[in-house]
C-alpha cells in the first residue's frame, strides 16, 4: 500500500484525468517507457507503474528524477526513504531508475546515454520538476529531445495559485513559451489545472554522433 504524508498526496486530484486521457492511450500500446520529473513521494510514479508498466514487454521501464536535497538534509532523506518505500509497494520496483540529482544534469545524462549507448526514447513524459517558469522551459525542452514520436508529455502546476502567473516563479510563462516554440508539432489532449499533449514529430535528440558521424541523431 502506498503510504504518503500528510499533505502530499497532490496527484489523487488528478488520477481521474490520467484514466480518461492517458491509460486509454497505453492500452493499446504494447509498453510504457517513462520519464518523470520531479517525483516528491512518489504517488504519480507508483499510478504510472501500476497503471500504464505493469505488463510484461521488458521495455516497461520508468526514470524518475528528483534531487532529493541530494540526501543532504533529514527532509531529503525522509522523502527519498519514503519515495523508495512506496515504489517497493508496487511490486515493480525492479523497472524503476531513480537518479537523485537535479534536472539538468540528470537530463544531460540521460541524453548522453542515448546517444552513446542506444537507449530508447520515452513514449511518456512528466513534468514536474519546478515552480519556476525558466525550469519548467529547460526541463521541457531537454525531455522533447528524447520524447519519441507520438509520445504524450504531461505538464503539472499550469494553473498553480501559490505565484503570481506570467511572472518567473509561476511555471505557466514556461509551459506557454514551450508550447508556442513547438505550434504545429503537438496535438493537444487536455488542458486545464494540468496540460497533456501528444507529440506529432519524430525525436531529434539534437546532437553529433558519438562516431564523429556529421549527422545529427
Amino acid at each position: 500500500m502506498i503510504r504518503l504524508t500528510s499533505g502530499e498526496k497532490w496527484f489523487e486530484g488528478h488520477k481521474h484525468r490520467w484514466e480518461d486521457t492517458i491509460k486509454p492511450i497505453f492500452n493499446v500500446r504494447e509498453y510504457c517507457r517513462a520519464l518523470e520529473i520531479g517525483v516528491w513521494e512518489g504517488g504519480s510514479a507508483c499510478w504510472i507503474l501500476n497503471e500504464l508498466c505493469g505488463g510484461n514487454d521488458e521495455r516497461n521501464k520508468l526514470v524518475c528524477i528528483d534531487h532529493f536535497d541530494l540526501l543532504k538534509t533529514d527532509a531529503g532523506r525522509h522523502r527519498w526513504k519514503t519515495f523508495q518505500e512506496n515504489l517497493l509497494s508496487t511490486g515493480l520496483s525492479d523497472r524503476v531508475r531513480t537518479i537523485p540529482e537535479f534536472s539538468t544534469p540528470a537530463l544531460f545524462k540521460l541524453m548522453n546515454e542515448m546517444l552513446n549507448q542506444g537507449q530508447m526514447g520515452f513514449n511518456l513524459v512528466y513534468i514536474d520538476g519546478a515552480h519556476r517558469a525558466d525550469d519548467t522551459l529547460l526541463d521541457a525542452e531537454m525531455a522533447w529531445r528524447m520524447a519519441s514520436d507520438g509520445s504524450v508529455l504531461v505538464f503539472d502546476d499550469y494553473e498553480w495559485n501559490q505565484a503570481e502567473e506570467k511572472t518567473i516563479n509561476h511555471p505557466k510563462s514556461g509551459i506557454d513559451a514551450f508550447l508556442m516554440t513547438h505550434h504545429g508539432e503537438y496535438s493537444m489532449l487536455d488542458k486545464g489545472y494540468q496540460i497533456m499533449i501528444r507529440k506529432e514529430v519524430p525525436m531529434r535528440l539534437g546532437f553529433l554522433l558519438s562516431n564523429n558521424n556529421p549527422n545529427e541523431v
